[in-house]
């Protein structure tokens, strides 16, 4: 099942300008670049990035995209409207069980947010 094509980050410069003005968080089973989005009207959205360098099997980079995007979907709610996460997933995170991924996710987003707030 993929994200709809508005709950995700497509174009080259969004990537760019979330690598350079957003919050940059080691989770240790993967990174995330979340930021505001240029738009802040709409949903959030979300990408994956799998370096074939760090998980060199297309098979285990698959599944690595397939957690990713089942962390993100699984609460909806947890990123807001007008906020934009690109998740860079590393080879542990094949190794960690799908709840304690969704719970470092939803630490992670919830700091990155509570940061953004003060």
């Amino acid at each position: 099942m993929r994200l709809p094509r508005e709950r995700r980050i497509r174009a080259s410069a969004d990537f760019s300008r979330l690598r350079q003005e957003g919050s940059r968080l080691d989770c240790g089973p993967f990174l995330l670049n979340i930021g505001r989005s240029a738009s802040a009207t709409g949903l959030a959205r979300f990408a994956v990035v799998v370096a074939k360098k760090s998980i060199p099997l297309a098979v285990n980079r698959n599944r690595a995209k397939r957690l990713a995007r089942e962390i993100f979907r699984a609460d909806p709610l947890l990123v807001p409207k007008g906020w934009e996460v690109v998740l860079i997933a590393r080879p542990s995170i094949l190794k960690k069980p799908l709840a304690a991924l969704k719970r470092l996710f939803s630490v992670a987003v919830a700091g990155a947010l509570a940061k953004d707030q003060s």
